[in-house]
């Protein structure tokens, strides 16, 4: 009788367990339905940050207009360093090299010369294949007018903590008493 009556309360208790949803527990995991678990940190934005990186990475192999001395197909000094730093990366990413087209395709020639300035440097450095990978094309970003960078030099320059320094901080007056367009 007594092992009868520790069966039919074990056989309660199960009984009572299973009504409570610990089998619910069981089959869909100790954190709930997995429909409704939280992503783990990071995983929505790491993607958008590594598309941003990896655009980031390809302009570096862009040659602006401002990269050339004046009109011509000469490259300036500093394009000339980092032509060096293109050549070197070059080899290890799947990036074209792109030599910025004129504004609205004016000079088109100008443009092509550009270009194999670029191509006959990278072959003098030992670049393969640089003929195919040099191309003339927009920029990848768009440019901004002289309005704009001057709002930009002054908002880093003197706006404070919080937009309270004066400057251009979404204000029209500000800033050691100065106007702002």
């Amino acid at each position: 009788m007594r092992v009868m009556g520790r069966v039919w309360w074990m056989l309660g208790l199960l009984a009572v367990l299973w009504a409570g949803g610990c089998r619910s527990a069981r089959r869909e995991g100790a954190d709930g339905p997995p429909y409704d678990r939280p992503f783990p940190l990071g995983q929505v934005s790491d993607s958008f940050w590594e598309a941003q990186q990896t655009n980031a990475e390809g302009s570096d192999f862009v040659f602006y207009d401002h990269e050339f001395t004046d009109d011509t197909a000469e490259l300036a000094p500093a394009a000339k360093d980092k032509l060096m730093q293109v050549a070197l990366r070059l080899e290890h990413v799947p990036f074209p090299v792109i030599v910025e087209q004129s504004p609205d395709n004016r000079t088109p020639e100008l443009d092509q010369q550009r270009r194999r300035t670029v191509v006959e440097q990278l072959a003098r450095l030992g670049v393969e294949g640089a003929e195919a990978r040099v191309v003339v094309a927009p920029a990848l970003v768009r440019g901004i007018t002289a309005i704009e960078g001057e709002r930009a030099y002054y908002s880093t320059l003197y706006t404070g903590y919080g937009g309270y320094g004066g400057g251009y901080s979404g204000r029209r007056f500000g800033g050691y008493g100065g106007f702002y367009r």
